[in-house]
């Protein structure tokens, strides 16, 4: 996670990666990995990280890769990065500076021991060159760049090169513990090395007085060995006896403060939280509502039947209808049917004749004054219509209507009481979003307790 870090802080300290020049993280392995080479001369190389200004500058090279074939290049490569650090007691890891000046800039080594203490170079491009001049060779004329590294004691030293001959400070006030984050910052006439205790917030730093032409150049940065050092004469010789976890260049003078910040960011996870949005509800007002009294208002009436009412006087009232025909033999007795209509009474009334033939001329009445007997009735017989007798009382009347009564109830004028009833409204809340940085590194490595010199410490 040290990339994301390392641009938080870079961000938070520099305001941009514009000045990252070069950044390798071999604890992550964020950095891409290569092979380069030809004609049996194999290295492997540690392509510069995407987070840079310029990524494809600044390409590493692991000298302990170096073979003849390319395979055996590219295992090596491997090997050297399998514990997650880049281990340079096979060999030193170099880096072009491609326009970089050793007069200005800063870097950061996130280094480790790996047994015991003994001296070596960390961040080396010190060179001094020989110039014959009236027959006198002139050592240092042409000097350039500086060695910081560690001496028997495990302390920080820095050599270089001015009119007054070479110097070496020592950092000996400061401790140093298995794993350490040290810086080396450059301008015009000092050079400043710190190192940082992340377990106590600490900054320990020396300024060196430099004269600028004596350092100025633009060759290599070798970690982990110089083309001048009392133990080596070339940067493909070893000197240190450890591994590397990050380096860090910056272009141009960086306080040690501010690298502290830096390095902070490749001991960390990032961390962020996205806000969350969480909706309340909240009282803003309240309305009221008039209630009143409920009761009855009125009566609705509706039909529920009818009654029958006599209006006037009773009358005989009666009809006849045909029935059927008979046969009467004279003599017989039968009805003969008339209507009777007088005014609102209609009925009927009848008289009783003995039957005659229709030829005979002579009508038979039997009984009353007119009766008389008549002789010679023949022995024959007639069809007599025959009728049906309706008779019976009839009224006038008329037809009244009958109503039920049915209640209304209703809102009645009268106020019983108000409601009243909260408006509400709808709002949100928002929590920050919450991230940063956690130190996640194995604190022990970075302890005050490992440095022992012939088996006392320091």
């Amino acid at each position: 996670m040290s990339s994301t870090g390392l641009s938080i802080k870079i961000e938070e300290g520099l305001g941009s990666n514009r000045r990252l020049s070069a950044f390798y993280d071999f604890v992550y392995s964020s950095n891409e990995v290569d092979v380069l080479g030809g004609d049996s001369e194999f290295t492997g190389v540690i392509l510069n990280d995407s987070l840079c200004n310029d990524s494809s500058l600044h390409t590493g090279y692991v000298l302990g890769s170096y073979d003849s074939l390319e395979s055996t290049s590219s295992n090596e490569l491997a090997s050297l990065l399998s514990n997650g650090n880049l281990d340079l007691r096979s060999g030193n890891f170099i880096v072009p500076s491609e326009g970089l000046s050793f007069s200005d800039v800063s870097i950061i080594v996130d280094f480790e021991f790996s047994e015991g203490i003994s001296d070596g170079v960390i961040i080396g491009c010190f060179d001094k060159g020989i110039e014959t001049n009236a027959g006198f060779n002139l050592t240092g004329v042409t000097s350039e760049g500086f060695n910081v590294g560690v001496t028997e004691r495990g302390h920080l030293f820095c050599q270089t090169f001015g009119s007054n001959g070479d110097s070496i400070e020592v950092m000996y006030d400061t401790e140093l513990s298995r794993r350490n984050l040290i810086s080396v910052s450059v301008y015009d006439s000092a050079l400043q090395v710190s190192s940082f205790d992340y377990l106590n917030d600490l900054v320990s730093s020396i300024d060196v007085s430099i004269e600028n032409e004596y350092v100025d150049g633009t060759g290599s940065l070798i970690f982990g060995g110089s083309n001048l050092y009392h133990r080596s004469s070339s940067e493909t010789e070893g000197t240190f006896n450890g591994t590397l976890n990050n380096v860090v260049i910056l272009s141009g003078f960086v306080d040690g403060s501010v690298l502290k910040d830096i390095g902070e960011g490749l001991l960390s996870n990032y961390s962020y939280t996205a806000p969350v949005e969480t909706q309340h509800q909240r009282v803003t007002g309240y309305s009221e509502t008039i209630t009143y009294k409920t009761g009855i208002i009125g009566y609705d009436y509706n039909v529920t039947g009818t009654l029958s009412i006599i209006t006037g006087r009773e009358y005989i009232t009666g009809s006849f209808t045909s029935s059927s025909a008979e046969l009467k033999e004279e003599g017989e007795r039968y009805y003969k049917y008339y209507t009777l209509d007088n005014g609102s009474s209609k009925t009927f009334y009848k008289e009783e004749l003995g039957k005659l033939h229709s030829n005979s001329g002579y009508v038979y009445y039997p009984t009353g004054e007119g009766a008389y007997d008549t002789l010679g009735l023949n022995d024959i017989s007639e069809s007599i219509q025959t009728y049906t007798e309706i008779s019976g009382i009839e009224q006038d009347k008329i037809n009244i209507d009958l109503y039920g009564k049915t209640l209304q109830t209703g809102v009645l004028s009268e106020i019983s009481g108000v409601i009243t009833s909260p408006l509400q409204e709808t709002f949100s809340t928002f929590t920050e979003a919450v991230s940063g940085l956690s130190l996640t590194e194995e604190s022990t490595l970075f302890k005050k307790d490992f440095i022992y010199y012939l088996g006392v410490r320091p």
